[in-house]
């Protein structure tokens, strides 16, 4: 996928070449890619405020950082739960799209949107998605994932490569 800085993503998966050593050749997921209750910081170019809704619009060479996440996009949208005071907002969905880049110390993912519910715990990228987790590869159009549980399916014209030594 040309999105992908070649360099940045040698250099992360160096780093992260310790917790992508596994036994076996499961695929899992769960902790690494939730979104949890500590500090999410975005950088952008530009950041726009819906006054109805609440909702936050960064746009421009997006990154966003929580713990050992990172997520870099064309645009990331924040939508908040109602009913909570000014000042103590929770985020219950996170849109990121324009090609989304994600990377933890276990798996690196891409696709054209990514769509977290914080509220229920659920991941879902759509177009061109790729996942690479160690040496193992998996790619389709849609990957959905119940993070609670670690759960999770790929599907549209499903590729993948599993490295068994």
């Amino acid at each position: 996928m040309s999105r992908l800085v070649p360099g940045l993503i040698l250099a992360l998966f160096a780093l992260a070449a310790p917790a992508l050593a596994q036994d076996g050749v499961p695929i899992s997921f769960g902790q690494s890619l939730r979104l949890d209750g500590s500090a999410l910081e975005v950088t952008a170019d530009t950041l726009q405020v819906d006054q109805t809704t609440g909702a936050s619009e960064f746009s421009g060479n997006v990154l966003a950082v929580q713990g050992d996440m990172r997520i870099a996009a064309g645009a990331l949208r924040l939508e908040y739960a109602p009913g909570n005071s000014e000042g103590s907002q929770r985020i219950s969905r996170l849109i990121a799209s324009g090609g989304v880049t994600m990377v933890t110390p276990a798996e690196a993912m891409e696709a054209d949107q990514a769509v977290w519910s914080l509220d229920a715990q659920t991941l879902e990228m759509t177009g061109n998605v790729m996942l690479l987790q160690g040496q193992n590869m998996l790619s389709g159009q849609r990957f959905v994932a119940d993070l609670r549980s670690g759960a999770w399916r790929m599907v549209g014209r499903v590729r993948t490569t599993i490295r068994t030594d």
